[in-house]
């Protein structure tokens, strides 16, 4: 590969630029009301979905991945970029949310959405995802420490309360559930690792008692 193609393609500007091709399409039609509300709620939300389930996927795939390097070599490849995958994430995620207030245009009204659980849910996701955006940088890394992983964790709740939200919103179920069970099938190894883990020091600690 040529060098100035090799730097262009990892180069960051080229992975924003990539991220966020569709938002200025869905703004215009907003703003311009080119298409239904509703259609542009479920492009933005829909985004949004995608571009966590990516960025939650790429580790668990990885590791199932580790002995074949035609494709391990790719998933490192968007590994390094991990982090401008899950703010663009936020970055729909915020579209969605922009959309919807300006939409009901009152706040009384919103807050009194927030008693559906299908509102609500959608509302605290949207929140963790803030948090984890806030601290997706370079600062919070060296700031947190080896605490940083630990709160990007909360990916993984922001990901059951978006499934939630589509889920009490009762529409695409088929085609979230084409998204969320690969995500949840490539957690499968690490769950299993975990309840080894657990069920050893169990038996370990039971064997220490019983001596």
């Amino acid at each position: 590969m040529p060098k100035f193609a090799k730097y262009l393609l990892n180069a960051p500007l080229t992975s924003w630029i990539v991220l966020f091709i569709p938002a200025p399409a869905l703004l215009a039609d907003f703003v311009g009301q080119n298409r239904y509300y509703a259609e542009i709620m479920y492009e933005s939300g829909l985004l949004a979905t995608q571009l966590m389930i990516l960025a939650l996927a790429i580790t668990p795939a990885m590791r199932l991945c580790r002995n074949w390097p035609v494709v391990l070599k790719p998933l490192r490849w968007m590994q390094k970029r991990r982090r401008y995958i899950g703010v663009a994430a936020f970055g729909y995620g915020l579209l969605h949310t922009i959309f919807y207030i300006r939409q009901i245009g009152s706040a009384e009204l919103i807050f009194l959405e927030l008693e559906e659980i299908s509102l609500a849910t959608g509302w605290i996701a949207f929140i963790v995802l803030l948090a984890l955006a806030a601290t997706s940088n370079d600062f919070s890394v060296r700031s947190l420490g080896r605490w940083w992983k630990k709160v990007q964790m909360a990916a993984y709740f922001a990901a059951l309360l978006t499934l939630l939200h589509w889920w009490f919103i009762g529409q695409f179920l088929d085609q979230m559930l084409v998204w969320f069970v690969p995500l949840a099938l490539l957690q499968v190894p690490r769950l299993l690792h975990a309840l080894s883990a657990v069920t050893y020091q169990v038996s370990s600690l039971i064997g220490n008692w019983r001596k």
